[in-house]
């Protein structure tokens, strides 16, 4: 792929990373290509930001960083490299010594790119749009009260699923499956896959458990209750106030995340290391 112009979006919260980012930068140029730096410091300022115009994006930081990049990637089609500069990074499975080598496999041929589902959200009252958002590893409807249970309806392609009772539900990505969801129980799926997780938290019933379902599927949450208020948190970074009798649909987004792929990088290994599945590496 020919690359002509780089934008970097940094989270400057991150230690280092301006110095890193200035280093990226100083190597891009010498390469002769065209490069933007853009601040990620505050995580509201990403509803600001318009998609660039670049052949490339950069997430420098952590994995709030990259779902920051996604929500302002959308509808771009631009691929993203993400470096890690967090205490974590399972999305951000590039460190910043590897970055060279990484851009420099995606600029020849030698790696290609992950497409990655995203999920739309719309939640309507009185059959009117309220609030709409993307996200890219998942929605969670919980009490508006942390110490109170909430009471919803789940609906899947219209059918009821279930009448839930416990601390809420969590709508998560193949992305999203290693995230929040994993946490509360969930299964872990390949990044790459077509599904999505229906994942109830800590319901007041020991038969509930996560179900995966088409990525073609219509999920539709409701409050039960009059007296009960939720809150809608999407990607960990933004929460808006549900009330009785909104509906919360979720539906497979059209549009996509692209993300470069590290080929020292895969899917297992990242498990395993990063998660220690199955007790983690031993050599045997």
């Amino acid at each position: 792929m020919k690359i002509e112009s780089v934008v970097i979006f940094v989270n400057t919260s991150k230690t280092k990373s301006e110095s890193v980012a200035s280093d990226m930068q100083r190597w891009l140029c010498s390469k002769g290509k065209k490069v933007t730096c853009i601040n990620l410091s505050s995580t509201e300022r990403d509803n600001l930001i318009e998609p660039p115009v670049a052949d490339l994006a950069i997430s420098l930081g952590g994995d709030g960083t990259v779902l920051s990049c996604a929500r302002i990637l959308k509808n771009s089609g631009i691929p993203l490299l993400a470096v890690h500069l967090g205490s974590f990074g399972y999305i951000t499975d590039t460190t910043a010594d590897e970055f060279r080598t990484v851009f420099e496999d995606f600029e020849n041929g030698k790696t290609g790119l992950q497409k990655r589902l995203m999920l739309d959200v719309d939640v309507l009252r009185n059959e009117k749009s309220v609030y709409k958002t993307t996200v890219l590893n998942e929605i969670t409807v919980s009490s508006a009260d942390r110490a109170k249970l909430v009471r919803l309806d789940l609906h899947i392609n219209g059918i009821l699923a279930a009448k839930l009772r416990g601390d809420g539900i969590i709508i998560a990505t193949p992305t999203g499956s290693t995230a929040y969801s994993l946490a509360a129980g969930g299964p872990v799926l390949d990044s790459t896959l077509e599904g999505i997780i229906v994942n109830p938290v800590c319901p007041f019933a020991m038969s509930v458990r996560p179900v995966v379902v088409s990525s073609a599927s219509v999920i539709e949450i409701k409050v039960s209750e009059v007296s009960e208020k939720a809150l809608l948190s999407a990607d960990g970074h933004s929460e808006f106030k549900v009330m009785w009798n909104d509906a919360v649909r979720v539906t497979r987004s059209p549009d996509y995340s692209f993300f470069v792929e590290n080929r020292n990088r895969q899917f297992i290994a990242v498990l395993r290391d990063k998660l220690g599945w199955a007790g983690g590496f031993t050599g045997a």
